[in-house]
């Protein structure tokens, strides 16, 4: 794996458990959330009139599978957060995803499979990070639908991970195809919200702020994963950007008055040593 691969998505990682974290502190979780998804949309706009908007209709292709799969994805996590701390539902949603792509990656895609290394490694991060979700304790607040609309996430994520990794090297620029993709779940989710009978303007109601700001982390997030892809196979890049669990994990308990038990930071020490495992193969 090469190290700006790794670098990039690391850095993804840490930003998006940063995201997320200011998501969950939101007195209404789930409309922190789908506020920073649409004013992620707003932010960029101005990066679209940049660098253009991707004419290819292979792109567009791709573009349509993967706005699918991620706004299902962000409409289970808004309601995943609104019924299971973040130290839970996050590592969970996530975590499981890396097995899924590299599943589909190696076994449809590439049928290449990768080095003995890379592949203990994701198996140590994916594991830890499903550890993390394991170790959630009767006082966290456990919800079985809760439970189900992170495993929905999970699967989710892997086909939108898989379809911007195809569509953003079709395109060749990261900076144009992230922002195509944020601008079309601006415009989907609300439009989930209204068949649902929610309005746009009460999930925004004292959030346009503070949406506008933690968007431009989660495009940040979104860019350096995309850059990752570029230069470095999916299924490992998406291991190490799920690592954002340990971060949020880490968040969830100085700024959000969790208290992640010995499992879970036991958890965290193994998935660094999955990290590890996958850098130096």
């Amino acid at each position: 794996m090469t190290l700006i691969a790794f670098l990039a998505a690391l850095g993804s990682a840490v930003l998006h458990a940063v995201w997320n974290t200011l998501a969950r502190s939101r007195p209404e979780p789930g409309n922190g959330f789908g506020a920073i998804v649409v004013m992620a949309g707003v932010v960029a706009l101005p990066i679209a009139a940049w660098r253009g908007v991707p004419t290819e209709p292979v792109v567009w292709a791709w573009l349509a599978v993967g706005i699918m799969f991620n706004a299902t994805a962000i409409r289970l996590t808004m309601a995943a957060y609104r019924r299971l701390p973040l130290s839970l539902a996050y590592p969970l949603s996530r975590g499981s995803a890396p097995l899924m792509v590299a599943i589909v990656e190696f076994g449809l895609i590439s049928h290449v499979l990768p080095a003995p290394g890379i592949m203990a490694g994701m198996a140590v991060v994916s594991g830890a990070v499903l550890l993390l979700a394991k170790s959630a304790r009767s006082d966290d607040g456990l919800d079985r639908k809760g439970l189900l609309f992170t495993l929905g996430a999970a699967v989710c994520t892997a086909g939108f991970t898989l379809t911007d990794a195809q569509g953003v090297r079709v395109h060749g620029d990261p900076l144009s195809y992230g922002a195509m993709v944020a601008i079309l779940n601006a415009i989907a989710l609300p439009l989930i919200q209204r068949a649902e009978g929610k309005s746009l303007a009460g999930m925004m109601r004292g959030n346009i702020v503070f949406g506008f700001f933690a968007s431009i982390v989660s495009m940040a997030s979104y860019l350096l994963v995309l850059v990752a892809f570029m230069h470095g196979p999916v299924a490992p890049s998406s291991a190490i950007r799920e690592t954002s669990v340990l971060f949020a994990t880490l968040f969830a308990a100085l700024f959000l008055g969790e208290r992640p038990g010995p499992l879970r930071w036991a958890a965290i020490a193994i998935a660094a040593g999955g990290v590890a495992l996958i850098r130096l193969s």
